[in-house]
């Protein structure tokens, strides 16, 4: 589940930027449209990084 939120806000981000490409002004991106793609890409990443550090804590405790 949480691979899936990470992938599916990681493709939020890259339509959000590439929507921004098509609206006034064309070929500007907005700041604001880059710091929300940035919080996407970091939400993304947490999300990866805490799935994989418990998936490593899991399996450390198990051995």
């Amino acid at each position: 589940m949480k691979r899936k939120l990470a992938f599916l806000s990681w493709g939020a981000a890259v339509l959000f930027g590439a929507a921004a490409l098509f609206l006034p002004p064309q070929g500007e991106i907005d700041h604001t449209v880059l710091l929300l793609c940035a919080q996407f890409l970091l939400f993304a990443a947490t999300l990866l990084g805490v799935d994989g550090y418990y998936d490593k804590m899991r399996d450390l405790i198990k051995k």
